[in-house]
């Protein structure tokens, strides 16, 4: 397990695992889930304090909810974001961050 923190975001978090690879933490105080299996990976928000983000797992319940956004890294049946390095999920946490926190301006 690593845990990350950015003041400027107001991000704090850990990352743990492997196939899964899994994050969680708070961004502003609402809970963020990350998690990346096989070539895909998803992120979520929840600003309700009734849904966690791990059930948040539409565009639509993002919007809804809080925030969701998913990728592919690599090809289908390579595996790579099941075993995903550190800086990566950062990286991705980050950049997901950032976009969310542009939706609240």
């Amino acid at each position: 397990m690593e845990e990350f923190e950015n003041n400027d975001l107001n991000l704090k978090g850990k990352i743990y695992g492997s196939a899964p690879v899994q994050s969680d933490g708070t961004i502003n105080g609402f809970p963020f889930y990350f998690r990346a299996r096989w070539d895909e990976w998803s992120f979520a928000i929840s600003e309700n304090p009734d849904i966690s983000p791990v059930d948040i797992q539409l565009i639509d319940a993002g919007k809804e909810y809080g925030y969701f956004a998913e990728g592919r890294i690599g090809k289908a049946w390579e595996y790579l974001a099941s075993y995903m390095e550190v800086n990566m999920v950062k990286d991705i946490i980050t950049k997901c961050t950032i976009e969310y926190l542009k939706t609240k301006l």
